[in-house]
């Protein structure tokens, strides 16, 4: 992602109840699960606003992904969106605090823990999806019976002694 995400907030901080808003449209590289990933840009809709313990940061994001239907393998390309609230604190002291840094707040792992959460796990193309046309897979056809089936040289000998020839 880009350093557009890295936002100045020094000036905000020392006034707690300050807010912005941010719209802006990021590209992202390389966000994927095993099954959907994220292409061409991310639209963020989001306002930050300094409170006493830091900055919270409200809002929310979408974005374009493919994948592959779960049930028929088809291709798939949909649009996720997602409803963010995040904190960011000077001194973070767990994992559900982003930092803020040197008076500036770098939204890129934000952003990316919020899509890849969006996600979907196991994509389908529709909720009424059959999966694949089961006449179209050779698994699903009638074995062929045992007179059908081409007769292997090896066992000639032995056919003949189970015929009487």
């Amino acid at each position: 992602m880009s350093s557009e995400l890295l936002v100045p907030v020094a000036e905000m901080l020392r006034r707690p109840g300050a807010h912005r808003e941010l719209s802006m449209q990021v590209e992202v590289d390389g966000l994927a699960t095993s099954d959907a990933a994220v292409y061409g840009p991310v639209d963020l809709q989001l306002h930050l606003e300094s409170v006493v313990s830091g900055l919270e940061v409200t809002g929310s994001l979408a974005a374009g992904w493919r994948g592959s239907c779960r049930r028929c393998l088809e291709p798939i390309e949909q649009t996720v969106q997602q409803d963010l609230r995040e904190m960011f604190g000077s001194a973070p002291a767990d994992d559900e605090t982003y930092p803020i840094q040197d008076g500036e707040v770098d939204l890129t792992p934000m952003v990316r823990d919020c899509l890849v959460l969006a996600l979907p796990i196991a994509p389908l193309c529709s909720e009424d999806c059959a999966g694949p046309a089961p006449d179209d897979y050779p698994m699903n056809q009638p074995e062929p019976s045992p007179e059908d089936r081409p007769k292997d040289p090896r066992w000639a000998a032995l056919d003949a002694l189970r015929t009487g020839q």
